[in-house]
């Protein structure tokens, strides 16, 4: 089971990034975060990440992140999120580096299986331009997680799947599915993880992210 979820997860990574079509945009994000307790039911994520991308269909990226979750019973978290962006524009006649804040508020719902976790996450957010072009944007969003377990494996998987829904038009969905793992060593959490992401209404654009972290 295990050296077949390896391979899989190889396979999976060649091929999606092994792709050259122009519609297709491949992205490597790395973040780096420290978590600490605030309370004993309040916790804050602090991180930044830079997102590269290895096409002309979006820019570089690096993010700072404040995540804020408060532990509302066994079964429920609540979650504040601020997030500011710098973006590194150097294609076009309009290049330089901008920038974007968004705000996200979101719950999550655990509910434990016989075999594994499952995790489902309802979130909505802001966008906002602080320079450069673009337009603000509020997204709802429904992501659901599996957890895994496998006897006497430490990187147990989590398959994802998400639905982004912009303005709540239907011309602005789209939909990631994702497999990822994560493990403490020596008290650092190191996370991997790939997804894959669809525009429902633009049929010839998606996205291949491979995503790697490590967490304090």
């Amino acid at each position: 089971m295990r050296n077949k979820l390896l391979v899989l997860g190889l396979f999976v990574s060649a091929l999606a990034f092994g792709q050259t079509d122009s519609s297709v945009a491949n992205h490597v994000w790395a973040k780096v975060g420290y978590k600490t307790k605030l309370s004993k039911q309040v916790s804050l994520t602090a991180s930044g990440q830079y997102r590269a991308k290895y096409s002309d269909q979006d820019h570089d990226q690096w993010l700072t992140n404040f995540d804020f979750k408060k532990e509302l019973s066994k079964k429920w978290d609540l979650g504040l999120e601020l997030r500011h962006y710098f973006i590194f524009d150097n294609q076009g006649g309009n290049q330089g580096t901008f920038q974007r804040f968004r705000t996200q508020i979101n719950a999550q719902r655990h509910i434990q299986l016989p075999l594994g976790e499952l995790h489902f996450r309802y979130a909505v957010q802001q966008r906002w331009i602080i320079s450069g072009s673009g337009s603000n944007k509020f997204v709802a969003r429904l992501r659901g997680e599996y957890d895994l377990p496998i006897k006497n494996f430490k990187w147990d998987p989590t398959f994802q799947a998400e639905l982004l829904n912009g303005s709540f038009t239907e011309s602005d969905q789209s939909l990631r599915l994702g497999i990822g793992t994560s493990n403490k060593i020596g008290g650092i959490k190191l996370q991997f993880g790939y997804f894959y992401q669809r525009d429902l209404y633009t049929t010839n654009l998606y996205r291949n992210v491979l995503q790697m972290g490590v967490r304090f």
